[in-house]
């Protein structure tokens, strides 16, 4: 049955939306226990986030009780297993309770014990990395770079949608998977010189993937914000960014075939994907893509005969690939109709906060997050315009705040890096207060500053925040 939907979240679907009868999927016991892992593993981490506005509603009930401070304190260990923001209580009896601030505090708490939580154990542990990169290199592939949209339906791709191992495919995400060719171009050519240095003498391609959305409930609404919910101009623009990209390399280092694009669509109501697929040249025909529900029930044998069938003018490796695609979102269809009755609950945008900067490869769970990856506000600014506009819908129309969390993330060998790191995180912070200082004025965003060392599991470094109740003592 279909789980509750969070308070103030996206509207229920229609009802009898959502996907064919999945029986006749054959799922081994493995996947079945696999389904099961990651099942729990979501729901136990968004449901910590879900109990943050109960917690606070039951709090402004009792502000005005003498005891307030420690009934209160009491209610938020015991109901959040957080240390209480004393700061924010004691100052209830002189006024009225903040419930903005308390709201961001609580919600930037708990991605805070979530994210020290992850350093130490891997919940999302693919079980069969070294097998994939094999089967990669098989493919013709030694690199798998995903692009998908910022939105936070999109935000578990890699590990539930398509079941691939996160620790090996790189994820970065942009508002309408309006990737940076630069930023790409220069990450083919550090790849590339590893590899040579590595494996000379292979001839294997670096695969872009770019991923973008659309949704059968209420597409008109529901789709890519970025592109207007106009589906079409979302692959059209997918498209010609995995072209500009090939180009790129082809023209600055004079390898043509050094790059081949893959273009999927996901319909965040169901996590179903539609999957286009180049010719030889790495063009790609959005009007003739291949679609993992007409594969429901088929052996692995049949679903390769439809491969074959409906993209014969790919490779033979880009077949294999997209074949093994395919199955795998098989399993998350599975996953979804045993979990969700076959389409998810919030069809819509439910995220609990905003994530910008560079990090956050823990985030593999859907519309728990809106991400923004960025170096610079200038270089992401339509990102986090995005981003403002979704929560403006979600927090700010029921007088809550928008919870930022600032990060970025660096290799602590690296002489210097945590030094540029903690800079790169204050001048984003510094220029987030410069560009929505209406914002900022009406405590409409809180935002929490973090750093990590890669190169440990420590938990993040705590930086700072304009939150005052939020301090490394509190975290701690």
């Amino acid at each position: 049955m279909p789980h509750s939907l969070p308070e103030g979240r996206a509207p229920l679907r229609r009802p009898g939306a959502g996907l064919p009868y999945l029986d006749a999927v054959a799922v081994t016991d493995a996947m079945e226990h696999e389904n099961q892992r990651l099942s729990a593993y979501e729901h136990q981490v968004k449901n910590a986030f879900d109990r943050v506005i109960p917690c606070a509603r039951k709090l402004a009930a009792i502000q005005l009780e003498e005891d307030f401070v420690r009934l209160a304190s009491a209610k938020i260990v015991d109901e959040l297993d957080l240390t209480p923001p004393t700061d924010i209580l004691e100052k209830a009896w002189t006024r009225q309770l903040d419930v903005k601030q308390l709201v961001s505090h609580l919600t930037l708490a708990t991605y805070y014990r979530f994210v020290s939580g992850v350093q130490y154990v891997n919940p999302l542990a693919h079980p069969q990395c070294a097998d994939f990169v094999s089967f990669l290199a098989d493919c013709g592939y030694h690199r798998m770079d995903i692009t998908p949209c910022a939105d936070g339906r999109l935000a578990h791709v890699i590990r539930y949608v398509l079941r691939l191992p996160a620790e090996v495919v790189r994820r970065k995400a942009y508002a309408g998977a309006a990737f940076a060719v630069d930023d790409n171009v220069a990450k083919w050519a550090e790849v590339e010189l590893k590899r040579q240095q590595s494996t000379p003498g292979t001839n294997t391609k670096y695969l872009k993937v770019v991923v973008y959305h659309f949704s059968s409930i209420d597409g008109e609404r529901e789709g890519c914000a970025a592109h207007g919910s106009d589906d079409r101009k979302a692959a059209e623009f997918g498209r010609d960014a995995l072209l500009g990209f090939k180009n790129a390399v082809a023209q600055s280092f004079s390898r043509p075939d050094a790059v081949e694009g893959l273009l999927i669509g996901i319909d965040t109501a169901t996590d179903s994907i539609i999957l286009h697929t180049p010719d030889l040249e790495g063009s790609i025909d959005i009007d003739a893509p291949l679609q993992s529900t007409d594969c429901v029930g088929m052996s692995s044998v049949k679903i390769r005969a439809y491969v074959g069938t409906y993209a014969s003018h790919s490779s033979k490796g880009m077949q294999q690939l997209v074949s093994q695609l395919i199955e795998n979102n098989l399993v998350q269809l599975a996953y979804v109709k045993t979990n969700h009755d076959g389409c998810y609950p919030d069809v819509g945008h439910a995220e609990r906060f905003i994530g910008i900067g560079v990090g956050f490869d823990e985030i593999q769970l859907r519309n728990l997050m809106y991400f923004g990856y960025l170096t610079t506000v200038e270089e992401g600014a339509s990102d986090i315009d995005v981003g403002l506009k979704i929560f403006k819908g979600l927090n700010q129309s029921r007088g809550l705040s928008t919870p930022v969390v600032i990060r970025f993330d660096y290799y602590g060998s690296v002489v210097g890096a945590r030094e540029r790191a903690v800079a790169r995180a204050g001048r984003v912070a510094d220029a987030l207060k410069s560009r929505y200082p209406d914002h900022f004025a009406a405590g409409n965003i809180h935002y929490l500053q973090l750093s990590r060392d890669l190169d440990t599991r420590a938990a993040p470094e705590f930086l700072g925040s304009n939150l005052p109740s939020l301090t490394e003592d509190n975290l701690s």
